[in-house]
């Protein structure tokens, strides 16, 4: 069956591809919504990024009172927000609470209790590079 011999082909083609057109676009925009309510964003202003760092800076000055951590070494600190989560995944945290600080340097991970002044945990990381 040929569609060029039949009059009204032509405007069945061109109906074809703009509904083809049309639903391409409009997977893309629900491609695009999906993902937008996957990830989330979250405003951070200088001043709340220093008052982080400070109280970062104070943790680890704390923590190096009781536990040998060099000085030129710049550990992250992490605040733990939700320790039943981290709990399920891993029996390091058995002992943290909510508020607690999950402290790392390049050579280990140091679980701390900041309210305490207590070091609950430690243990060696190996970081892997890269393939």
């Amino acid at each position: 069956m040929q569609l060029k011999n039949r009059p009204g082909a032509g405007a069945v083609s061109v109906i074809i591809v703009i509904a083809l057109i049309a639903l391409v676009i409009i997977l893309g925009l629900r491609l695009q919504e999906a993902q937008s309510r996957d990830s989330v964003t979250v405003p951070v202003d200088e001043q709340s990024a220093e008052q982080n760092q400070e109280e970062a800076d104070r943790i680890v000055a704390q923590l190096r009172k009781i536990y040998s951590i060099p000085e030129d070494i710049d550990p992250t600190v992490a605040t733990i927000v939700d320790v039943e989560t981290l709990r399920e995944r891993n029996p390091f945290y058995a002992s943290a609470q909510n508020g607690d600080h999950l402290i790392v340097t390049l050579e280990r991970a140091i679980l701390y209790s900041s309210e305490k002044g207590q070091i609950l945990d430690v243990v060696p990381i190996q970081v892997q590079q890269a393939k």
